[in-house]
């Protein structure tokens, strides 16, 4: 007799059900250079004839922008920030700006002790920041919330960066490996967390492959300078250094936005894999290595002959090349999610960490 082909759990029937009806799309994005950029010059411009109080108006209008031509399966992302709020934070954050200043001005002591009550900010300032960020952001009616704490943000971007400077960073890949993770680990959407499987392997890997590259440009640099100059002297000249600065601008330009580039590149395909957040989405980055190292060397050119008026099509230009090589597996989880998170109303913490020159990009 032949045997019973044993039931199926409903675990595996839950799996199967999750495949069959789940479906892979890509993300795209519809920003238009010369619209945005129209969008972004007028704000600047009300920005600066209103002294800055439009500014908070600006910055709204300039993500909703961002957010709202960025789409997945049809459903645009959204930023529900509202420009007072963001106002009133911004005016606080100046105000105590302006009060550390002062004190700092007064005496080397009340500066230290200054300086050592922003560092003890610090932690907060980053967490009130990326809380603000991402309670405004949503996706299909759904806002995503970050749960980060006092001290794993103490650890992650005080105490780990010392332990990296004084690895002579060879500690660094695996800290940024941290830093990483209690970023994405800490977000979530719906009330379901975002799971992050990254490498430390992968770290290092990505980082010897920079290094090797900044190496290689860097000396390749060096042998066409004293080649150069060996011409030269053979023409009975003479190097200057007004003549090699050009010279040492450029090579230093292109070894650090092609290293950057490529890092970054590195970086955002092994995250991206890494990323899911259960029963609900995962992701898929394919980032053309060459193809964002061009894009971040010529945005840079565009930046510096422009005096950066060329920004807001650099972001166009960035947001464009990830969203087409970025793809996202919808389960069918996501259609049962809820709104979890309601906007508290307090943007201090966010302009307080732009004020005091304390950012972080999850991008």
């Amino acid at each position: 007799m032949p045997e019973p082909t044993p039931s199926t759990t409903p675990q595996a029937n839950h799996l199967v059900n999750q495949v069959l009806n789940s479906k892979t799309v890509p993300i795209r994005f519809s920003g238009k250079k010369m619209e945005y950029f129209k969008l972004w010059l007028v704000n600047l411009l009300l920005s600066i004839l209103t002294l800055g109080i439009y500014s908070a108006w600006a910055k709204v209008r300039n993500t909703q922008y961002l957010y709202g031509h960025t789409q997945i399966d049809g459903h645009r992302f959204s930023f529900l920030a509202k420009p007072l709020q963001i106002l009133i934070g911004r005016i606080l954050a100046v105000a105590i700006f302006a009060v550390y200043a002062v004190i700092s001005g007064l005496n080397p002591l009340l500066s230290l002790l200054c300086t050592l009550l922003l560092l003890a900010a610090t932690p907060w300032l980053i967490n009130a920041s990326l809380r603000f960020n991402m309670r405004n952001t949503s996706y299909r009616n759904v806002r995503f919330s970050f749960k980060g704490s006092y001290g794993g943000a103490f650890v992650t971007f005080l105490l780990l960066p010392i332990l990296g400077a004084i690895t002579a960073w060879l500690a660094m890949p695996w800290v940024l490996k941290k830093i990483h993770q209690y970023l994405y680990r800490n977000i979530s959407y719906g009330g379901r967390p975002v799971q992050l499987a990254t490498s430390t392997s992968y770290y290092y890997k990505a980082s010897l492959i920079a290094l090797i590259i900044a190496v290689i440009i860097l000396g390749a640099g060096y042998l066409f300078v004293e080649a150069s100059n060996l011409i030269y002297q053979l023409q009975n000249g003479r190097w200057s250094l007004p003549a090699l600065m050009p010279m040492f601008l450029a090579f230093y330009l292109i070894t650090f936005n092609l290293v950057a580039g490529l890092f970054y590149a590195l970086m955002f395909n092994h995250l991206t894999n890494a990323m899911k957040i259960d029963q609900i989405a995962s992701l898929r980055a394919r980032l053309s290595i060459p193809a964002y190292c061009w894009l971040n060397l010529s945005n840079s050119l565009l930046l510096i002959f422009t005096i950066g008026l060329a920004f807001p099509i650099t972001q166009i230009r960035k947001n464009a090349l990830l969203a087409s090589a970025t793809e996202v597996t919808l389960q069918p989880g996501i259609e049962q999610l809820i709104n979890t998170e309601q906007d508290d109303g307090k943007a201090f913490g966010e302009e307080a960490a732009g004020v005091f020159d304390i950012d972080l990009s999850l991008t």
